[in-house]
């Protein structure tokens, strides 16, 4: 059976829990202003600055020949609106935008474009002028940007950017993701964050999970520090996504979107999820860059995923974090743990969970 067929029969097994919409995640270059630890990008590469409408005829592509009607456009580098980068480059995310949208619309499809950037620059009115120009075409358009606990380095003028930068495009922000590394984790149990206290009160907030790469040895939580972590937001943090979703409703979508997903490097590469080279021995399952099939298939039959009790609810992991081989196991699956404690009578209240 080849990963097409696969693909096909995992979205027909899991048509209920598989996402509405498709994702399509474009690297557009890695050229950055910041060096975040988790990261393993090549921060002064300018690879891709100068064919950002070449990625635009396979994503109409992929458009066409998807099984699904909507598609979410994340864009980022790198930092897009890095203010070290031309002002010819934002003609061309306007235009590759506008090429992607008019496309899709005569196929009756509809896309979202997501503007992923990490808030730190000088130069906001032209990111402005960009997502007014976009709203005032009928062009659905909203920027997500990002918070790190521990291993991003910014000096106060740079947080000053940051913050006034949350003000203007507040409105515009459709959420704020953080990785949980193990040391992320580490300061989220351990400490009242202050930075985080002034982003939960105010955004949506979303945690996202640590991709296996360079500094994964010292980086990837294991399944206790998942766990542990998890029923911490679920009491203190009740409305970080997807713990909000666990916890309020009884049934969840899956977080993974690899089933419906393509993802182009700054070279124009294709992959799903595994950006690096990787040797053999990091992962149980063969890799395969250009599908997560055999991960994801590997994972429901370990865990056996379609009878557990909570599969309505459970809306899955990273299953190229989960297939990872130094992964720090337990002996049972964390989310049936975590699900057989928030759902446990005594725990209700401390939960406030929708039973």
């Amino acid at each position: 059976m080849d990963t097409s067929q696969h693909e096909d029969i995992l979205n027909l097994v899991l048509k209920d829990k598989v996402t509405d919409a498709a994702e399509i995640e474009l690297h557009f270059f890695e050229y950055c202003n910041l060096a975040c630890a988790f990261c393993g990008q090549d921060h002064d590469s300018q690879v891709g600055m100068n064919t950002v409408m070449n990625k635009a005829e396979r994503v109409k592509e992929f458009i066409e020949q998807s099984r699904k009607d909507k598609f979410i456009i994340n864009m980022m580098g790198g930092e897009l609106f890095n203010d070290l980068v031309s002002d010819d480059l934002f003609v061309d995310y306007l235009n590759f935008a506008l090429d992607v949208d008019s496309h899709a619309q005569q196929a009756g499809k509809h896309c979202t474009f997501n503007w992923v950037t990490n808030l730190v620059f000088e130069k906001w009115e032209r990111v402005q002028k960009l997502l007014d120009t976009l709203r005032m075409l009928k062009v659905k358009t909203n920027v997500s940007t990002s918070y790190d606990f521990a291993g991003r380095p910014l000096n106060e003028a740079r947080k000053d950017m940051f913050h006034q930068n949350l003000e203007r495009f507040g409105k515009q922000i459709y959420t704020i993701g953080f990785v949980l590394t193990k040391q992320a984790i580490k300061r989220i149990v351990a400490e009242r964050d202050e930075e985080f206290e002034y982003l939960y009160e105010r955004y949506p907030l979303y945690f996202d999970y640590y991709v296996p790469e360079r500094l994964s040895q010292h980086m990837i939580p294991s399944d206790r520090e998942h766990l542990e972590v998890f029923l911490y937001l679920a009491e203190h943090y009740p409305n970080v996504a997807p713990v909000s979703d666990w916890v309020k409703h009884k049934f969840n979508q899956m977080t993974c979107y690899s089933l419906n997903k393509l993802t182009l490097l700054p070279d124009g590469r294709e992959v799903k999820c595994r950006y690096l080279k990787y040797d053999e021995k990091d992962f149980n399952t063969p890799i395969d860059y250009k599908s997560n099939t055999n991960i994801i298939q590997s994972h429901l039959d370990k865990y056996g995923c379609l009878s557990c009790e909570h599969f309505n609810r459970c809306s899955f992991r990273c299953f190229v974090q989960a297939d990872w081989t130094n992964r720090e196991e337990m002996e049972t699956c964390l989310y049936k743990e975590f699900f057989n404690t928030i759902l446990e009578p005594k725990n209700a209240a401390q939960y406030n969970v929708t039973v």
